[in-house]
């Protein structure tokens, strides 16, 4: 059993080092610090001397406190929800049940929804009467815009090797100042995957086809929080929950979230008023909730 311990602490301490630079750690990087927590208390439990037991019981006090205090799955309080309110699921692909996806989608009535896998949803009578007479749904590849905000901008960026990104233009004025340019995004799962790889083709497709300026990244990046690969990706972005995050972070999988692979990721000129997840009842994901602001020299400059 000490063994175990010893082997299972080095290969968590690997991926919190290396992270996902490398194939070989990224597997490491994706061992969650509460795991190691009763593997050292076992560790305690076999340890023959008060020493070693008094060891094992503070690295496992230290792996639940990475856990709670750096990963931060849980932060209590609550935020504002005056603002533009943002919401992204990546949806099951199951389209057998399109009016249950559809409502609830109405009932979060967020201003911008950005979907995954959107499929059939987008054409059913429940969105296209929330919508109104006067917007109508956007299909670009996997994904689905929903907004009565008027939309500027439609455009394909990446598509092959199982990498998706689109860019989304909407005019935000009124609300943020200025309009706001949105990076959908949607990345491999495969775990065999080089997440370092997918990472650097992506920035490299964004740098040559000349995305221009992002204001926010979203959507399903099968990369965790605090990844060196989906840091590499945007890193003039930074993530919504760190900004502003409440209640549960983890978003996969919804009946038991421990990581958080859906990211909203947002520009230093927006205001981040909120950022939460929500249990769909259906579905693979949890969705993400983001109540965004303008700058602060624009409200200066209203007021």
């Amino acid at each position: 059993m000490l063994t175990i311990g010893c082997v299972g602490i080095g290969l968590w301490l690997v991926g919190i080092i290396l992270s996902d630079r490398f194939t070989a750690t990224q597997f490491c990087s994706w061992i969650p610090a509460i795991a190691m927590t009763p593997l050292c208390l076992l560790a305690a439990a076999a340890a023959r001397s008060r020493r070693l037991t008094t060891c094992w019981c503070l690295i496992a006090a230290m792996t639940a406190g990475w856990w709670f205090l750096v990963d931060q799955p849980w932060r209590p309080g609550e935020g504002s929800s005056d603002g533009l309110t943002l919401m992204q699921w990546t949806m099951s692909h199951d389209k057998s049940d399109r009016v249950t996806h559809a409502d609830y989608i109405v009932e979060t009535d967020a201003d911008i929804t950005i979907l995954t896998h959107g499929y059939g949803v987008r054409g059913t009578d429940e969105i296209r009467n929330w919508l109104g007479p006067d917007a109508k749904p956007y299909k670009l590849g996997f994904f689905t815009v929903l907004t009565r905000l008027p939309v500027r901008q439609l455009r394909p960026l990446a598509a092959g090797m199982d990498i998706h990104a689109r860019i989304i233009e909407i005019d935000t004025t009124r609300q943020l100042g200025r309009p706001i340019r949105i990076a959908a995004v949607d990345l491999p799962s495969k775990l065999t995957r080089s997440r370092w790889e997918i990472a650097r083709t992506l920035r490299t497709w964004l740098d040559e086809r000349d995305a221009g300026r992002i204001d926010i990244a979203l959507g399903d990046f099968n990369m965790r929080r605090g990844s060196a690969a989906l840091a590499s990706i945007f890193p003039d972005l930074t993530h919504a929950w760190d900004r502003a995050g409440h209640g549960w972070g983890p978003t996969w999988n919804r009946r038991f979230p421990l990581y958080r692979i859906d990211h909203v990721l947002v520009a230093d000129w927006l205001g981040v008023l909120d950022c939460t997840t929500h249990d769909p009842g259906i579905g693979w994901h949890l969705t993400q909730h983001v109540v965004l602001d303008g700058p602060r020299e624009v409200d200066a400059a209203e007021d």
